[in-house]
């Protein structure tokens, strides 16, 4: 019976003296999901970011083109449309480019959406630029 509880004294001593067991599987199991969820952040961003650019780029091309001489609403849409899908075919999806010339102006739009690597997420983009129009005067 002695030697019995000596072993369960010495099972005891071995358990407290070893503390730090299992230790490195729970920083596993906090730290991996948050370098995940980073990592996808920061993903995200630079979709976000290129996204945006890439839109503000088409609106300022199509205000240029429908702002010159002579040129027409359709032409600039027609223009930012295609450099929307040779530049960034599957960045931009949903997208919607209006082109409004006014009398002295053209107001480019461009709103699409952009994928989510992050679940249960959505995001857009909303891009504008303008124009003034060019007109021929006639000098006196």
């Amino acid at each position: 019976m002695l030697n019995g509880q000596s072993g369960i004294r010495s099972r005891w001593r071995r358990i407290l003296a070893d503390r730090d067991r299992g230790s490195s599987t729970v920083e596993a199991v906090i730290t991996i999901p948050v370098i995940v969820v980073f990592t996808l952040l920061v993903i995200q961003f630079a979709l976000m970011w290129n996204a945006r650019h890439t839109a503000q780029a088409a609106a300022q091309l199509a205000a240029r083109s429908a702002a010159t001489y002579e040129s027409t609403a359709g032409i600039g849409q027609a223009d930012a449309e295609e450099y929307l899908s040779r530049t960034a075919p599957n960045l931009l999806s949903g997208r919607s480019v209006q082109v409004n010339r006014g009398g002295d102006a053209v107001t480019v739009t461009v709103a699409a959406s952009v994928p989510s690597v992050i679940p249960f997420f959505s995001f857009t983009v909303d891009e504008q630029a303008s124009a003034p129009i060019e007109a021929f005067q006639v000098s006196e």
